[in-house]
């Protein structure tokens, strides 16, 4: 009787293979969409997923992108060039140059200093595809999460310093419900109803308060879990992902206070989603581990990739089934 042979598992030599490949394409496609292949490409290795199926969602993934302009000359960025997207080539050889000089570890430090109060840059992506970089352990990938992240920053307030007292998490959810909601157009990008979040009358006065202490990011990780296990929102489905990234880039933050750009970017995040913050989760989990895993290897959406591996690690972290619950949300029977 002939046996059943198990397909070949991803190796980190074809992710960086990958990755190395993918440094020819550009970082957004179709004017402000993000290219999510070498985020959820490393999603993919980590989830368990084989060669042949790492290569065969890359590939079909790679005929909705677009190539870099390799005709844009280099130049040197300035402090101005931050949020110009026609930087991105210039901020790319500036970290490239930063890695070389000073090792992974520490440009990556100095960057965060930079880039962290703007933490929603292009709905979180750059934040989020920098987070993957890491735990891909490639340079090249690094820098282009960083120049994706610079290219459009987007600081929404600075800071909580001079504001009020600093209010808890049920507190803050209150004081952010009743602001005024602005106008948006009809099929608005998340970025730009952040942005418009950001503009209104009191955002300033609020989102800066969240009271920060050793458990915050994990208690805004599983408030968008449990909000994300209840809705299905899209837009909370980006917060679950960047609070994971925030989460993997947590040792090279420079300064702890400047997490309060991320939780700012929540606060804006959180109301462009127009979901009903939930503080418990809507019912438990009834799929393992394993399955929803597999599950998520065999998807062709990337946002389902990334998400069941945010929750899977955020999970190993911070034990809770608001993980594996959100993952089911986003995973279909």
């Amino acid at each position: 009787m002939l046996m059943k042979t198990r397909p070949a598992p991803a190796s980190i030599g074809q992710l960086h293979h990958l990755l190395d490949a993918g440094q020819a394409l550009s970082a957004t496609y179709r004017g402000q969409l993000s290219n999510h292949l070498p985020m959820a490409q490393q999603a993919l290795l980590e989830l368990g997923a084989s060669a042949e199926r790492l290569q065969a969602w890359s590939e079909a993934h790679e005929t909705s992108l677009e190539p870099r302009d390799a005709a844009r000359p280099a130049r040197i960025v300035m402090a101005r060039d931050l949020g110009r997207p026609d930087s991105d080539a210039a901020w790319r050889v500036h970290f490239a140059a930063r890695i070389a000089e000073l090792g992974s570890g520490a440009a990556l430090r100095e960057a965060l200093a930079l880039l962290l109060p703007g933490a929603g840059a292009i709905a979180f992506h750059g934040l989020i595809r920098t987070g993957h970089a890491v735990l891909a352990g490639h340079e090249g990938e690094l820098a282009a999460g960083l120049a994706h992240w610079a290219a459009h920053a987007m600081p929404l307030v600075t800071g909580g310093d001079g504001l009020p007292l600093p209010l808890a998490l049920t507190d803050w959810l209150q004081a952010l419900a009743t602001l005024p909601r602005p106008a948006c157009p009809p099929g608005s990008l998340i970025t730009d109803r952040m942005k418009a979040w950001g503009a209104s009358p009191g955002f300033a006065a609020v989102a800066g308060r969240l009271d920060h202490g050793s458990d915050t990011l994990r208690d805004l990780a599983l408030l968008a879990a449990r909000t994300y296990a209840a809705t299905g929102n899209f837009t909370v489905l980006h917060l679950l992902t960047a609070s994971h990234a925030v989460a993997v880039l947590q040792p090279w933050w420079p300064a702890p206070e400047l997490a309060r750009g991320f939780s700012v970017a929540s606060a804006a995040a959180l109301l462009a989603s127009g979901a009903e913050p939930a503080l418990m989760l809507d019912r438990p989990p009834s799929r393992p581990w394993p399955a929803l895993i597999s599950a998520a290897c065999a998807q062709d959406d990337a946002h389902v990739i990334k998400l069941t591996h945010a929750a899977w690690r955020l999970g190993r972290r911070w034990p809770d089934p608001a993980w594996r619950r959100a993952a089911e949300r986003a995973i279909p029977f």
